[in-house]
């Protein structure tokens, strides 16, 4: 867990030496992963830190998300005299599992995210998030183009009519189920066990 400035650094340095060993490696899910970091890099140099932010619910595309972007994040910021919080959205359920809850916390620390949770559905959640933070201007999300709605999605699409205007970016869009599995397991990334009780 990254609780001092100084765990942090070594936490994130860890992450992006083991996901750009990944991503530069013959693995199957190579090819998705530099995809993916590509992503996360542009949004970062078209928006800057202050200007993007993650949607994280703790399930396990925005772990897979979360891990990416912290990789690029370090890349990033590894020379600053310090890396700031990641900013993050967790749009909540008014009946969450614990389980889902716990993670989120845990995650919260492990990641150190300054994250926002608000109640309700996303698009009065997005309202509410971005007039507390106007900087934002991108939202990552862990949307794959098999979710409900992914099929049109490009990396960056910007919000349909009628929604908060905010860029939505999709690094993850194009891996399948079983590479997302593959991408948590062989860096054995942590994810929350209610997978694991089905």
């Amino acid at each position: 867990m990254a609780s001092s400035a100084d765990e942090a650094r070594v936490y994130f340095s860890k992450i992006h030496k083991e996901v750009y060993e990944l991503a530069n490696s013959e693995q199957p899910i190579s090819k998705k992963t530099t995809f993916a970091l590509k992503v996360i890099e542009e949004s970062l140099e078209r928006y800057g830190l202050d200007g993007v932010s993650l949607s994280f619910n703790g399930g396990k595309d925005c772990v897979v998300l979360l891990h990416l972007f912290a990789a690029v994040y370090y890349k990033f910021y590894q020379n600053s005299d310090e890396i700031p919080n990641i900013q993050a959205l967790y749009v909540t359920h008014p009946n969450p599992f614990s389980e889902v809850d716990e993670f989120v916390k845990e995650c919260e620390k492990r990641y150190c995210l300054n994250i926002v949770k608000i109640e309700g559905s996303m698009k009065p959640a997005l309202i509410k998030y971005l007039k507390q933070k106007p900087n934002i201007k991108a939202i990552l999300v862990g949307t794959r183009r098999n979710d409900p709605h992914g099929g049109k999605l490009k990396e960056f699409t910007p919000t349909d009519d009628g929604w908060p205007s905010i860029m939505r970016v999709h690094p993850i869009l194009d891996m399948h189920y079983t590479q997302i599995w593959e991408f948590l397991r062989s860096l054995n990334v942590p994810y929350c066990v209610l997978y694991d009780l089905g």
